[in-house]
């Protein structure tokens, strides 16, 4: 039987791979079997790696957002079966681009209205508003650099120019990784007449405790958020995140919050078992489908990888469908990675939770969090 004593390795070996610091917090229940944290937040200042350390959670803002929207989705004010149009009249004639067989790009009308489901489940046909190589990103990038320009670069924007735009594909065809989350948050303001900020402080983070997780995080705090480390060939230095994460307006439910493990720790709980310190942010009824796979078996083929074998994908959440590809975890164990290397693991059958921490590009999760994982359900 293995201990949680092998993490302590592994988080040496996490820090010789580039990361300037790190931090794991493990929990069976609410009992809390391991917390360490090693290194730096930034070595150059000689800041050590805490509990208190602010980090830049990219996608792990996700699980978050999709919580938040399935309140709404309990007080019946929306179904996922909803189409996107029913809101968002510019989604009405939805089209998509397709290619003829010599390789034409072309416009076509839709075939399949896209749903607010598929918004959740990366099916939806949007993809990044980054002016990628396909001509949905493209075209997405020159309307919020236009929306960007007149100073209206916020959620309600970027929905209505989503479906305006074509999608790249036909709804539920293809796993996207993109912003499709971004128009379902922008229904969670519609619906609920706050800002997606404002609604997360009432809802999640004032009843949770908290107290260091923000979109923008305050002048008195900047000084605890840690460095981002590039590792190049040429040796490893500070980074930086993308422009996205430092907008005024801009709140985006795909990555824009910042957090310490400690107030993660604290959703993640209330996740996994529930209810947390008196707080219940949803029905078990409800996290229950959120780490349903939704992809069908083309969609699949999109979504998996290496990294995420034998998972699905259910409402913004990846979700344990096959543990022989290669885990020990548990079937329906969910959650989701941080592209500077943040994940977090909540497993309602054997409640366990870890939520883990590091920043750097590339963020070598592929090395870290199977290896915590499987550490993990071999202890416990």
């Amino acid at each position: 039987m293995g201990s949680l004593k092998s993490l302590d390795g592994l988080l040496q070996e996490v820090l010789k791979r580039g990361p300037g610091g790190a931090g794991l917090r493990v929990y069976q229940g609410e009992d809390l079997l391991y917390e360490n944290y090693v290194g730096y937040a930034s070595k150059e200042k000689n800041i050590p790696f805490t509990d208190k350390t602010i980090c830049q959670l990219a996608s792990m803002t996700k699980p978050i957002a999709s919580a938040a929207c399935m309140q709404l989705f309990e007080q019946g004010k929306f179904l996922l079966t909803d189409f996107v149009e029913d809101y968002y009249p510019e989604w009405k004639d939805h089209k998509i681009y397709t290619y003829s067989p010599r390789g034409d790009l072309r416009v076509e009308p839709a075939k399949v209205k896209p749903t607010v489901g598929h918004l959740f489940d990366m099916t939806s046909g949007v993809t990044v508003d980054w002016g990628w190589n396909n001509p949905n990103s493209q075209a997405l990038a020159e309307k919020m650099n236009e929306a960007k320009a007149k100073g209206e670069y916020n959620l309600q924007t970027f929905a209505k120019a989503a479906g305006q735009i074509p999608g790249a594909f036909e709804a539920g065809e293809h796993f996207y990784y993109g912003q499709s989350l971004d128009v379902a948050a922008a229904l969670l303001e519609l619906l609920s007449g706050q800002t997606l900020g404002e609604y997360l402080k009432e809802h999640f983070f004032d009843p949770l405790g908290m107290e260091d997780t923000y979109f923008r995080v305050p002048a008195e705090k900047k000084s605890r958020i840690s460095v981002q480390y590039q590792i190049t060939p040429e040796g490893v230095r500070e980074g930086d995140f993308p422009p996205l994460f430092y907008d005024p307006t801009f709140e985006s439910a795909c990555g824009g919050l910042f957090g310490t493990m400690e107030d993660y720790s604290r959703f993640a709980l209330a996740m996994t078992l529930g209810e947390y310190k008196g707080v219940r942010l949803l029905n078990d009824s409800t996290i229950r489908l959120m780490a349903m796979n939704r992809l069908s078996p083309q969609a699949l083929k999109d979504f998996e990888n290496p990294y995420l074998s034998g998972y699905g994908y259910g409402l913004a959440v990846r979700t344990r469908m096959h543990p022989e590809a290669g885990s020990n975890s548990s079937i329906g164990e969910f959650g989701w990675t941080g592209g500077w290397g943040s994940w977090v693991l909540m497993d309602p059958a054997k409640k366990i939770t870890i939520v883990y921490a590091h920043q750097c590009v590339p963020n070598q999760e592929g090395y870290v969090h199977p290896r915590i994982r499987n550490i993990v359900y071999g202890a416990l």
